[in-house]
């Protein structure tokens, strides 16, 4: 039972996606049964329309989705195809009709005095019917081609169309990427410039805070420099700004922060801003003041990863709810340069220690091209970038 409902339900939904094709052919059988019968003053029995429409509507759908595509199929081949194809369908249609027209003479669906016979005048009235609707088929055939070459030929130009508005996107952003490229030069030469005035007349009356500002210009410049280039750096230039940015935290307060990595991963070829994000995480959200609970950044490796772990005491007093910005930037990096062979983890752990977690498969580090940071020696000029991932940290 539920079968048969299925094939109703299915049924139903061909009909009324048909339903045009169904409708034209309502509106052409009775006009034409209506027309013939008034004009000879008789009609002829149901099953002589029914079977003789139906041997029609064969005959039209079976030429136009199956006949004619063949035919053209393959344009050196159509002279031998066509009328391969008339011959057997005009044939196919003749025999039909005498077929059709026997079972209706056997059951009685016509008089007596009718005879069906395969005569010369029997095969020319079927002829013409079956040419007949042959046009008829063949008009359909190439206005469902002329509709799909229009529908193929809009969603080609939708995709040029598109193309071009992607392009022209591209083209607008490209130059509003230089425009900003170009402009924010003047910014990185200025900040520099200015740090290097600080610089030479804190010497004099504070070595402190001499050392303090370069400390502040190296990680600036290496972070700009690394934002803007790209690529990967050894890790031992990073772990250095992470030195140089637990000196300046230091400078201003008493910090308690161990950091300890193995010097043997130095020359390893990592993405850079990636440790001093998460180093500069730690002192914005963690207590360091506490000598009992110091905060902790490792970076170690077993046989087949690089690990870096950080971990410190939440300062509730100063963090806020966030969206983790800085650390789902990290992700996002380390996904678009690691793929699959990474796993970031961070969390709230116990007595209120929140703690991250990074492990990347050495094979994923293998085979980099690095660059190195222009000094402060060799550059104080530094071309512009952007140091988002330590402002978006946390």
């Amino acid at each position: 039972m539920k079968h048969l409902e299925l094939m109703m339900k299915a049924f139903l939904q061909w009909a009324v996606r048909n339903r045009v094709h169904f409708m034209s052919w309502l509106a052409f059988i009775l006009w034409e049964t209506l027309f013939i019968g008034l004009s000879f003053g008789e009609f002829g029995h149901p099953m002589t329309y029914v079977l003789h429409y139906l041997l029609i509507i064969g005959l039209f759908y079976f030429n136009s989705l199956h006949v004619l595509p063949w035919v053209f199929k393959k344009s050196a081949q159509f002279l031998w195809r066509l009328p391969l194809a008339l011959i057997f369908e005009i044939s196919f249609f003749i025999l039909g009709s005498y077929l059709v027209d026997l079972l209706l003479k056997k059951i009685g669906a016509f008089s007596s005095a009718v005879s069906v016979n395969l005569t010369g005048v029997y095969v020319i009235r079927t002829l013409y019917r079956c040419v007949q609707f042959l046009g008829f088929s063949t008009g359909y055939y190439y206005l469902v081609t002329l509709i799909d070459a229009r529908k193929k030929y809009d969603m080609v130009e939708r995709q040029r169309l598109q193309e071009i508005i992607q392009k022209q996107i591209a083209q607008k952003e490209a130059i509003r990427a230089q425009n900003a490229y170009l402009t924010a030069q003047i910014n990185p030469h200025f900040f520099f410039n200015t740090l290097d005035y600080f610089y030479h007349n804190a010497r004099k009356i504070s070595p402190d805070l001499a050392e303090g500002i370069s400390s502040l210009a190296n990680i600036m410049r290496f972070a700009i420099h690394a934002d803007k280039i790209g690529g990967f750096i050894r890790l031992g230039e990073e772990l250095e700004q992470v030195q140089a940015l637990i000196y300046l935290h230091s400078v201003r307060q008493k910090q308690f922060i161990n950091l300890d990595y193995d010097e043997e991963l130095e020359d390893i070829l990592f993405i850079p801003l990636i440790i001093l994000t998460l180093t500069e995480n730690v002192f914005k959200h963690g207590i360091m003041h506490e000598e009992s609970a110091p905060a902790i950044i490792k970076v170690y490796a077993d046989s087949a990863n690089l690990i870096i772990e950080t971990s410190n005491k939440i300062n509730y007093g100063v963090t806020r709810p966030t969206s983790s910005t800085g650390l789902k930037n990290i992700e996002h990096r380390l996904k678009a340069n690691y793929g699959n062979q990474f796993q970031f983890d961070y969390s709230v752990g116990s007595e209120s220690y929140f703690k991250t977690k990074l492990v990347i498969k050495f094979e994923a580090l293998n085979d980099l091209e690095a660059f190195s940071y222009p000094s402060a020696d060799t550059d104080t000029t530094t071309p512009h970038a952007s140091a988002a991932d330590q402002e978006k940290a946390g």
